[in-house]
């Protein structure tokens, strides 16, 4: 029975990063999704399908915009994992405040949580889940604004690591081309910041 698991959830992984790494992702995540595949692989994804996030930043619902983000990103497997996850929690932090405007507050940890979870029910191996969780925790914009602000440039690049910036600035980059509004300067300024403190550090 153990054998039987482990052959199917292999089955799927490898199905799944097959989809991921296809030049337009979100046509086959679609297509699990209406089948009702979707549901033996990555059933979390289900709820944030017509998920209004009720924010001027976003003009589609939860799914969308993450499908969006999917599709614009570099075909690399790391990168692809962490786009399609990086909201999947969101419909448990979701709060209105009193104008009617949808916040996510902790989304990022909590979808960083999840995703280690979802990624080792998968079979996904350890280097791959810490890459994706990083990735996820650390690519909420607002919270890197206040990194460029506070100057928190070194706790920002220990936490990331050197070696996965550039995976970081591209799901940053990928994130807000989902979006319904942008500002590619705070990449910028925040990429500037990074490199002037390493290269300050080496």
């Amino acid at each position: 029975l153990k054998k039987k698991f482990h052959k199917r959830r292999n089955m799927y992984k490898k199905f799944l990063n097959e989809i991921l790494l296809s030049e337009i992702p979100s046509v086959g995540i679609h297509k699990l999704m209406g089948d009702g595949e979707m549901n033996n692989i990555i059933p979390e994804l289900s709820r944030l399908k017509g998920f209004d996030q009720q924010t001027p930043y976003h003009d589609k619902d939860v799914l969308e915009h993450t499908l969006a983000v999917v599709d614009e990103i570099k075909p690399k497997l790391n990168l692809r994992l962490a786009a399609l996850l990086h909201d999947i929690s969101k419909p448990d932090c979701f709060t209105v405040d009193e104008r009617g405007r949808g916040h996510f507050h902790g989304h990022h940890i909590s979808s960083a949580i999840t995703s280690e979870k979802i990624l080792r029910r998968l079979g996904y191996e350890e280097e791959l889940i810490l890459d994706v969780t990083i990735l996820i925790r650390y690519h909420y914009i607002k919270e890197l604004v206040n990194v460029i602000k506070e100057k928190g440039i070194k706790k920002f690049v220990e936490a990331v690591g050197a070696e996965r910036l550039d995976d970081m600035f591209e799901l940053i980059r990928a994130d807000m081309a989902g979006k319904a509004s942008t500002n590619y300067g705070v990449i910028e300024k925040l990429k500037d910041m990074c490199e002037k403190y390493l290269e300050n550090r080496s």
